[in-house]
């Protein structure tokens, strides 16, 4: 079998891999070996797909290999059907058995998966787009679980791998007016939502439109779609720590590999059968890790192995040494299984859990793992206890890969968010229809979808006259694609609250004519319907109402119309029932007592402010932006179309006014003219809200006037919006904790950009409550008494507070990684050098970092200003030839100096070193994973590891040790005695620091010059895996 495949050049392996950027290679058919081929250079394990249709937002963060089975004890058991036979898709093309032909037999069949000629030869359709429709012939490739529709053009064609969701008919409403489907075909309209390795115009996801002929067709390609998905992730499940999973994923996958071969041969696994299962299963290690194990088991690499053989290979892959080294130490180093008081004991002094405060619970899922126990005892001289449940080696390894070890603060008891609006960071993102970049990018409602079951709570709508006098959605002056506005708030009403019941806010730009801002309210009007606040919820005109009390509701953030405009500019009247939860009432009248500087200070737009960008681009603005006192004057004021060069004064002639009813839905997010400062009557109205841009907000914060206290205290009453400034067209994000610092409670990115200020931003509203959307400020950002200026009018000057700094401790063991995705471009032959980055982020006008690490960094002290500040970084050691699951053991720790405690965050990084050399530069970035470092649990966790495009990585993990402590003010932990005496500053070997007219990408992702002297022997190995070495007994 092997000589005959390389006889054909077509590759070692048997099967397209079990994922999007296959390795191995297959028989294919002639026209589609070239796409077949650029597929085989592609990277990425199977993704965690989320549907859009499902229930919510799990409370379990995806890092474990039990996500398909909740319940262990409910499992079916999987007979290993090895005379059964399948495709690379998992469909049944088994060798036909020989007919009876006796009268009176039936052909009865039996329950399993079975290939379609018809979609094999292909079926006539019909492709729906904007500007057209046409019949193509659509065919399913088997061969290489592919769907395509022109067979020489590999960009004509999909991997199942790649779907992300198929919806069929109703499901497809939006859609209809946008490809102007027959009312009568709407029920044969199938969507499907696909990724794409490489960005098309920016964007990492496309969308087809098939009309289907009938429903039996129909039919077929939804079974035969929905079948192959479920069996590859189950193939992939052959690693799996659960046993049970595990034996029906090495059933299936050797069912795959024996299809393969022809009638004649042995149904037994050879060497060339193993080195292409191992790459199928992202086993990526060297070759000669794989000969090992294979030798090992059939005592020669000649020999072939049998079904129980090959299951014993595999077996010896899923054995994890780093956890057996972790149990054996609890059980004192005996090979004794582990009883309940131990388990319980672990909990308490490794995860940090609070036992004693919900031991049932413990208890409970304990005994989900636990086996009957034997007669031996569990410890020396300890009695037989038969009864007794107790958990093995293997327990302890599913244990820890379950969503019961799950890095992040589950979604807890049933969340009360009573505190103002204003008191929140709220998840938030900016040109929401967008998929790629902001010039020439596609607009989409899988925009609005994509972000609504992410948890955004603040979306961003851009509205401008249609043709056809109903209002359409765009990003003006450009050359992005158009959709309907009606199509995008169908879309929104029906996904407003699928992952958060806490309030949506809708931002509106409007650019349309007062004719088409009609149509725009009476459609809102329409799908919003009961859930859209049309007027004050009370008569409180104090403070703003609470999450809570807006449960399901969508709030409409629009510009105020010319009639509010004038009622906002006329004196305050000092009445307003105050609430009991009001912090003061000094924001709802003018203050007698406070700096007027701001006023007399007008703010000037500067062309040459700088801002993070992307991971490794060096943006281009479109253009310089006109200096000149901000006095926004229209919806379109807050806008980042990219202008033309016109006439100032032509653009204020060409301005939107808004209309009366549409201006009077901005009940709770009244958007007003910032114009001469924070001080005007229109300022102090609690319902309010200022939209800056980038630019401007930096402006406010580097300006050597009083504006940036003003700012941050305005934000402890008032809502803030800051959005990407104009010449970010490649759609890349500024850092978010600038914002946030300064207490501004919607930092608006662009979702479509996994960047490092996206990463930071989704891991904000990642753990715990925090899912919901909604993020309590820190209550030095929340209570005025914390203020630069502060009122003395409510407050006495002896209540001032100054912010004090607090150190912050953080510790990770970097144990080991797992599965870990093979880089791009790379063959798959060649072995991974994989190291681990570790990187803190945080928000500080002067930070201060210690850094310890066992690794390559010496501990070291930074000081620089927050704007041009490296994070803190330190990395691991490579380990050479093995991507499968290197071993590091390697403890990092680091302390900061912050003010803002609740607003730090830590990234670790996957990279893989060409050739085995130092990292440096020329280093891969292969995955990565950003957390809020409140958030994160103690002790053993899996860290989930995602793509470029923010999928997760199905098997990928890191396994870590984490160890954080209570923030401490300065005043009793100094900065110089911190890590038990083990750091001396004043030695320190500090980093360099960045130049400033470097870009803030670079600086972030340069090395430092401290790490490019280390030798580079001391940059290699580490302590052996289990797929470098069979007869090591436990870990050093």
């Amino acid at each position: 079998m092997a000589e005959t495949m390389s006889a054909t050049g077509r590759g070692d392996g048997l099967f397209r891999r079990l994922s999007r950027g296959a390795s191995n290679k297959l028989r294919r058919r002639a026209s589609t070996t070239h796409s077949l081929r650029i597929r085989d250079q592609s990277a990425g394990p199977l993704l965690v797909r989320r549907r859009s249709d499902s229930n919510g937002a799990s409370d379990f963060q995806d890092v474990s290999d039990l996500e398909l089975d909740s319940n262990l004890e409910d499992m079916d058991d999987c007979p290993p059907y090895v005379n059964d036979r399948s495709n690379a898709l998992g469909i049944n093309v088994g060798r036909p058995a020989p007919m009876s032909h006796g009268t009176g037999s039936t052909f009865v069949g039996g329950i399993a998966p079975s290939s379609s000629a018809i979609l094999e030869k292909g079926t006539w359709v019909w492709k729906h787009t904007r500007r057209s429709r046409k019949r193509i012939q659509l065919r399913l490739d088997s061969s290489s679980a592919r769907v395509c529709w022109h067979g020489k053009k590999p960009d004509k064609s999909f991997f199942i791998d790649d779907v992300r969701e198929m919806r069929v008919g109703e499901e497809s409403r939006n859609a209809r007016d946008d490809i102007q489907v027959p009312t009568d075909q709407e029920d044969l309209l199938v969507t499907i939502v696909y990724a794409v390795a490489e960005r098309s115009k920016g964007r990492s996801i496309k969308t087809m439109h098939i009309v289907m002929p009938d429903h039996y067709i129909m039919k077929l390609w939804m079974n035969a779609l929905n079948i192959v998905t479920r069996q590859r992730i189950e193939v992939m499940n052959a690693l799996s720590s659960n046993p049970e999973k595990a034996e029906k994923g090495m059933a299936l996958a050797w069912k795959q590999v024996m299809s393969q071969k022809d009638v004649s041969q042995d149904e037994r696994l050879t060497l060339a059968d193993a080195m292409a299962l191992c790459r199928s299963l992202e086993i990526n290690c060297s070759e000669s890790a794989v000969k090992t194990h294979f030798k090992a088991i059939g005592r020669d690499e000649h020999a072939a192995l049998t079904y129980d053989q090959y299951k014993d290979f595999l077996q010896s892959f899923r054995e994890r040494k780093d956890i057996t080294h972790i149990f054996k130490n609890w059980q004192l180093g005996t090979d004794h299984d582990m009883v309940l008081e131990t388990f319980l004991e672990f909990m308490r002094y490794e995860q940090k859990a609070d036992v004693d405060k919900d031991r049932a619970h413990w208890e409970a899922v304990f005994h989900k793992f636990a086996r009957p126990g034997s007669n031996r005892p569990t410890l020396p001289d300890a009695a037989p206890q038969p009864e007794q449940k107790v958990w093995t080696t293997q327990s302890f390894q599913t244990f820890l890969t379950s969503p019961f070890t799950s890095p992040l603060a589950l979604l807890g008891s049933e969340p009360f968010l009573d505190r103002p609006l204003n008191e929140y960071f709220i998840s938030s993102s900016h040109n929401t229809y967008l998929l790629g970049r902001q010039v020439a990018g596609t607009s989409s409602v899988e925009g609005y979808i994509s972000a609504l079951v992410k948890g955004c709570r603040c979306i961003e709508i851009d509205c401008w006259d249609g043709d056809d006098g109903r209002p359409i959605v765009t990003h003006g002056r450009t050359m992005t694609s158009k959709i309907p506005f009606e199509d995008c708030v169908s879309v929104v009403a029906k996904y407003a609250f699928h992952s958060s019941p806490y309030p949506l806010v809708v931002s509106l730009e409007v650019h349309c004519n007062p004719d088409q801002q009609l149509v725009m309210v009476e459609l809102m009007r329409k799908y919003f319907g009961s859930m859209m606040v049309t007027e004050p919820i009370s008569n409180n005109t104090v403070s703003l109402p609470s999450p809570e009390e807006l449960r399901n509701r969508i709030l409409i953030k629009v510009k105020a119309s010319a009639e509010i405009e004038q009622l906002q500019s006329l004196p305050e009247a000092p009445t307003g029932r105050r609430r009991a939860r009001s912090l003061t009432s000094t924001f709802g009248r003018a203050p007698s007592t406070e700096t007027s500087s701001a006023t007399s200070s007008p703010l000037v737009s500067s062309s040459s402010a700088t801002s993070p960008s992307e991971v490794n681009g060096v943006f281009t603005p479109r253009g310089s932006i006109p200096s000149g006192v901000v006095t926004p004057s229209s919806s379109a004021d807050d806008s980042d179309e990219v202008r033309q060069p016109i006439d100032r004064a032509k653009r204020r002639g060409n301005k939107t006014r808004i209309i009366h009813e549409l201006g009077k839905l901005g009940v709770y997010a009244q958007g007003i003219k910032f114009g001469a400062g924070f001080q005007t009557p229109a300022g102090k109205t609690y319902n309010h809200i200022y939209s800056f841009n980038e630019n401007t907000f930096d402006d406010l914060c580097t300006k050597k006037t009083d504006n940036k206290a003003l700012l941050e205290k305005h934000n402890v009453r008032h809502l803030l919006r800051v959005y990407p400034a104009a010449k970010r067209v490649d759609s890349s994000n500024f850092n978010p904790l600038s914002v946030w610092r300064r207490g501004g409670q919607m930092a608006a990115l662009n979702w479509q950009t996994y960047d490092v200020p996206q990463q930071i931003n989704e891991a904000m509203f990642a753990g715990g409550l925090d899912r919901l959307g909604y993020v309590p400020k820190p209550d030095e950002l929340r209570h005025a008494k914390h203020q630069p200026i502060f009122d003395a009018v409510d407050q006495g000057p002896k209540d001032h507070e100054k912010r004090g700094k607090k150190c912050v401790k953080f510790s990770v063991d970097i144990i080991s990684a797992q599965r870990l995705p093979r880089p791009r471009n790379q063959s798959s032959g060649s072995g991974m050098n994989p190291y681990i980055e570790f990187e803190m982020f945080y928000a500080e006008d002067k930070e201060r970092v210690i850094t310890k690490s066992d690794g390559i960094n010496d501990a070291s002290v930074q000081e620089l200003p927050a704007e041009r500040a490296l994070p803190s970084r330190s990395r691991t050691r490579i380990v050479e030839g093995n991507g499968f699951d290197p071993q590091y053991h390697q403890n990092i720790t680091t302390s900061v100096e912050t003010k803002f405690p609740g607003l730090v965050f830590v990234r670790w990084t996957v990279w893989n070193a060409p050739q085995g050399k130092k990292s440096g530069s020329n280093g891969v970035l292969l995955a990565a994973y950003t957390a809020k470092l409140s958030s994160l649990q103690q002790g053993y966790r899996h860290l989930p590891l995602f793509n470029p495009q923010g999928e997760q990585y199905r098997d990928a993990k890191l396994f870590v040790k984490i160890k954080t402590e209570a923030p401490v003010a300065i005043q009793q932990h100094h900065a110089e005695s911190l890590y038990y005496g083990i750091v001396d500053p004043a030695a320190s070997p500090r980093f360099d620091t960045p130049r400033s007219d470097r870009p803030w990408p670079r600086r972030i992702f340069s090395r430092a010059s401290s790490q490019r002297r280390r030798d580079a022997s001391s940059d290699v190995a580490g302590p052996l895996s289990r797929t470098s070495s069979m007869d090591r007994e436990s870990l050093p």
